[in-house]
């Protein structure tokens, strides 16, 4: 069973906790569970960092410059989010941390 994307994501985060989880690590990450869908956008991964960010339940990490020379960012999950992935999320996606 696949979860939302969205709580995907957050959960992915909250799994790696020593990854750089930023938009390019977390896309590689999930690619072979939703690469096949219309949504797995680079658009679509950085609207929902934005949102999970926005909406308390990850926070920024480090940054950096890429290659390309654009702004990377490393989100990194809080308390907040783990609260709510082991409130919400069927019992086989909690992290009992």
């Amino acid at each position: 069973m696949l979860l939302p994307i969205r709580s995907r994501v957050l959960h992915y985060i909250a799994s790696n906790p020593d990854n750089k989880n930023n938009i390019h690590t977390v896309m590689a990450g999930l690619k072979e569970e939703y690469g096949s869908e219309r949504q797995f956008t680079y658009n679509n991964f950085l609207d929902h960092l934005l949102s999970l960010k926005e909406n308390g339940l990850i926070d920024e990490g480090n940054y950096a410059i890429n290659e390309d020379d654009q702004l990377v960012i490393d989100y990194v999950i809080n308390e907040e989010g783990l609260t709510t992935i082991n409130k919400y999320l069927p019992k086989k996606w909690r992290l009992n941390n």
